[in-house]
C-alpha cells in the first residue's frame, strides 16, 4: 500500500512538472522572486460542431488499393522518430502532438485532396493507438470527412506491404 501511495505521489509530481514545462513564457507572471504559472482556459467547441464532419475506419485492402492508385492523402500521426524508421509510401508525417501548429497548412492539403476526389486517411501504430482517432475527431470538427486506418502501421508491416525505411 505504501508503494502504491509513493507511485501516485510521483505521478502527481510528474504531472505538475509536465504542466509547468508546457507553460508559455507569457503565462509566467512574476510574484516577487518566485514565478507562478497561470493556467490557460481550454478552447470551447461550439455545441453542434462535432457533427460537421465524420470519420470511419478503413481496411488494409482498401487502403492498399488507394495507396497504389494514388487516390489517398495519407497522414502518419506517429512522432518523427518512428516515421523515419518506416512508413507507408506516400504518407506525410503529421505528428499528433503537432496538430495545432500545422492544422492551417494541412487544411490546404486536405481541401485540395478532397477536391481531387482523394480520400484522407490517418494512421498510427495499431488498434491500441488512439492518436489517429484523436486527430480524426479534431478534423471532423473542422468539417472534414475522413478515414482512420485503425489497424495501423504494425498490420501494414506484418502483411509485407511496401514500406519506406530509414535510409531509403
Amino acid at each position: 500500500m505504501k508503494t502504491l501511495k509513493k507511485i501516485c505521489c510521483l505521478i502527481g509530481l510528474f504531472g505538475m512538472v509536465s504542466c509547468a514545462n508546457d507553460a508559455k513564457q507569457e503565462d509566467v507572471k512574476p510574484i516577487g522572486p518566485i514565478h507562478a504559472v497561470v493556467a490557460s482556459k481550454p478552447v470551447k467547441i461550439p455545441v453542434g460542431s462535432e457533427d460537421k464532419g465524420s470519420y470511419q475506419t478503413i481496411g488494409i485492402e482498401e487502403l492498399f488499393e488507394l495507396q497504389q492508385s494514388g487516390k489517398v492523402l495519407l497522414y502518419d500521426v506517429r512522432v518523427p522518430y518512428f516515421y523515419q524508421i518506416d512508413h507507408i509510401p506516400g504518407a506525410i508525417n503529421w505528428p499528433h502532438n503537432w496538430y495545432d501548429e500545422e492544422v492551417q497548412k494541412r487544411d490546404v492539403e486536405i481541401q485540395r485532396a478532397q477536391n481531387a476526389g482523394k480520400k484522407v486517411v490517418v494512421y498510427c501504430f495499431n488498434f491500441g493507438c488512439a492518436e489517429a482517432r484523436n486527430v480524426a475527431k479534431k478534423l471532423t470538427r473542422r468539417g472534414y470527412s475522413l478515414y482512420v486506418f485503425s489497424s495501423g502501421m504494425d498490420t501494414w508491416r506484418e502483411a509485407g506491404l511496401p514500406l519506406v525505411k530509414a535510409g531509403q
